[in-house]
């Protein structure tokens, strides 16, 4: 099964969840990263989620095959995980927080490199719009094009020179690779805002890929 499916909320039964599935991915990604179990306390502070929220959480997580516990110390990826972490480095190569810059929109950003995703892109706003309903200010979408030292945003505008260089540095990028920049007034939120923009890439990845 495809990972948007297994972190789809929609179709959980019982009361309304309070979690995203923006953050099912990034707690997600955050076991992929981890050699170490990883316990509720750390993930809800990363996630800015309480202890009633951070506990549905892992127990969906759970319930889906993707982690399992580990004594007292928390909970690790199972085997099924571990399959879809493969899978996930294939497409997410590199996150990091990223200064405030001509093409971001708020203090605190945070930037997400899809490979070969350009073709899911069209103009950036449901990136954006997908951002903003995380709790982030806004989100925005680089492409890289067959110049190494060019990037465009959807629109065709063309990303300042020294900007770009500051992200070639960052990033290693190759043609029709994308940066996705979530940007807020907290890290927290530019990060969501930052992954529930990179689902909408994924969701557009999978319908292709069934048609």
């Amino acid at each position: 099964m495809e990972l948007t499916k297994l972190l789809n909320t929609d179709a959980r039964q019982g009361p309304p969840t309070q979690f995203h599935p923006w953050h099912l991915l990034a707690a997600f990604y955050t076991f992929c990263q981890s050699t170490s179990p990883i316990g509720r306390y750390k993930l809800g502070s990363d996630l800015g989620l309480g202890g009633g929220s951070i506990r549905s959480l892992i127990r969906f997580l759970r319930d889906r095959g993707l982690i399992e516990p580990v004594s007292r110390q928390g909970h690790r990826l199972s085997p099924e995980g571990k399959r879809h972490c493969e899978k996930l480095n294939q497409m997410l190569i590199k996150l990091m927080e990223l200064p405030q810059s001509s093409y971001t929109i708020d203090t605190s950003n945070f930037g997400c490199h899809l490979h070969q995703m350009a073709h899911h892109i069209t103009n950036g706003v449901e990136q954006r719009d997908a951002a903003i309903q995380a709790g982030a200010t806004g989100a925005t979408t680089l492409i890289q094009t067959s110049d190494p030292n060019q990037l465009i945003m959807p629109t065709s505008y063309e990303v300042k020179k020294q900007d770009v260089y500051q992200l070639i540095e960052t990033f290693d990028l190759q043609e029709g690779d994308i940066i996705i920049i979530g940007s807020g007034a907290t890290l927290i939120s530019a990060k969501l805002g930052a992954f529930a923009a990179t689902i909408t890439v994924f969701k557009k990845r999978s319908q292709l890929t069934k048609s």
